[in-house]
């Protein structure tokens, strides 16, 4: 609907002003900046800092100023409603003036106004006066005597709306819409809400990622357990318990990870990073879905319990700022597969193998660096000095990641064919140990492959999530099982 014609009237103002008032979060840009600044300082700075900037004296519209220059984001970057922006732009063609007035600090503020290049004035909290609801309402009666049309998407905005010529309703908004028609408020537009959809919170959950959990099983596979009712089920569960914390920590990484995922070409789509689910919601969620993998895993087991406890422990401290330094990042991925494959032995009480630690991590830390690797020789950026967003490796490095990924490949298999030769075959345990050697050349056959694609930039996913999709790795993994049963069967006949 064109604001310029149309009619009614509402406090001595008609819907046809030609000065149009946009809140800020939720309405404009679909994230809250004060929330997302918490988060960040809780990132990037002391919690005492922290703790001062929150509760220092000056009222709420000083809290905002001092989370805003602790928390020190690029707001810039903030997902916008592009339906909303196109209808602002064509408003502004048509002759309208666009004011942002936000109870965002002037920080957020200016930069959401820079990035956009819309708006005639941008005006925020300026650490004093707190630019919501009444207050706001009061302040644009000043600055518009002759009316304005607002866009706004809660109940704070209530008093404004209702000191306004006309509403535009934007996401939860749109549920004010009978209240302000029964005090005159002309709706001129509503848009819905396009986030927090079921399908938004599963795949924030990356329930695909639960396959990586699978590890957890090998130790069974391997203790020649598979035929015991108890040890399927409890590993089973133990699985379970496991994923479901592991998504809690998937929030959490994706919390904090939430700006450099806005500069990312794949990630920025995220639910957390495109503002489809906001990080108040998604970090009490996150919250609970880790309680529930934790009280779950030490029902299961103590030693199984206290083994997720070190995983997540490890894992947020991955998420709060580890993963920025080049190849320990990396080797705590190694670490966290290989933790999956110790849990599994803690369960069902079965002795603890260094060959199979040994392999695991070899494993694991080439394929963290292939994924790095991809991250480098597919970057944009054109100086190879520059430090890759979110990362602590430079675009020169990619010859390092290439080099110590292949190399732990190697060692992954020389372990292998070590063990078949040295215990495999003298314990007894196989029927047939000499089947065992299809493992390594499986292995070695699938790692030149993974490389080859990472190289070319062409590894896309996360290399166990390829391999489950891959054709050929589904293929290389099938006879790699094939020869694993065939060096079993024997005894288990």
């Amino acid at each position: 609907m064109d604001i310029a014609t149309t009619k009614g009237g509402h406090t001595g103002s008609n819907a046809g002003a030609r000065d149009i008032v946009v809140d800020l979060d939720g309405t404009l840009s679909r994230v809250d900046a004060l929330h997302e600044d918490f988060f960040a300082g809780l990132k990037n700075s002391s919690p005492s800092k922290l703790v001062r900037a929150i509760f220092g004296s000056g009222g709420k519209a000083a809290m905002k100023r001092s989370l805003a220059r602790l928390a020190g984001r690029n707001s810039g970057l903030s997902p916008l409603r592009p339906e909303l922006v196109g209808h602002l732009d064509r408003l502004r063609v048509s002759g309208c003036s666009l004011h942002l007035v936000t109870a965002s600090d002037q920080y957020h503020a200016d930069a959401i106004g820079e990035a956009t290049g819309l708006f005639d004035t941008v005006t925020g909290s300026d650490g004093q006066r707190n630019l919501k609801g009444p207050e706001k309402a009061s302040y644009l009666t000043e600055q518009f005597p002759e009316g304005f049309i607002y866009a706004g998407d809660s109940t704070a905005d209530i008093p404004v709306w209702l000191a306004s010529s006309g509403a535009i309703l934007v996401g939860r908004g749109k549920r004010q819409g009978a209240k302000l028609e029964s005090k005159g408020v002309p709706i001129v537009e509503t848009f819905d809400d396009d986030g927090g959809r079921l399908r938004d919170w599963f795949k924030m959950f990356r329930l695909h990622q639960w396959i990586k959990n699978t590890l957890i099983f090998v130790p069974l596979l391997l203790g020649q357990l598979f035929m015991v009712p108890e040890a399927v089920i409890a590993t089973a569960l133990g699985m379970l318990f496991w994923s479901i914390a592991g998504s809690g920590t998937y929030i959490v990484n994706d919390i904090f990870d939430i700006e450099a995922d806005r500069s990312h070409r794949t990630k920025c789509n995220r639910p957390l990073a495109s503002g489809r689910i906001g990080v108040a919601p998604a970090s009490v969620v996150a919250i609970g879905l880790i309680a529930i993998g934790l009280v779950g895993g030490f029902w299961l087991s103590t030693a199984f319990g206290i083994a997720l406890s070190w995983y997540l422990v490890t894992t947020l401290a991955y998420s709060f700022g580890l993963k920025a330094v080049p190849l320990l990042d990396v080797g705590i991925i190694a670490l966290l597969f290989t933790s999956r494959i110790v849990a599994g032995s803690l369960l069902l009480a079965l002795p603890h193998s260094p060959w199979l630690t040994s392999f695991s991590v070899f494993v694991f830390f080439s394929l963290a660096l292939a994924k790095r690797h991809v991250e480098l020789v597919t970057t944009d950026v054109a100086d190879d000095e520059k430090t890759i967003a979110g990362r602590g490796y430079r675009v020169s490095d990619w010859p390092l990641t290439l080099a110590f990924g292949l190399s732990a490949a190697m060692a992954s298999c020389v372990v292998m064919l070590l063990f078949i030769t040295l215990e495999a075959a003298a314990r007894g345990v196989y029927a047939r140990p000499e089947m065992l050697y299809i493992t390594p050349i499986v292995l070695l056959f699938w790692f030149m492959r993974i490389w080859l694609l990472a190289h070319r930039g062409e590894l896309n996913d996360d290399p166990v999530i390829f391999a489950v999709k891959d054709p050929v790795s589904i293929g290389l993994g099938a006879a790699l099982l094939a020869g694993f049963a065939a060096s079993v069967a024997s005894s288990h006949i």
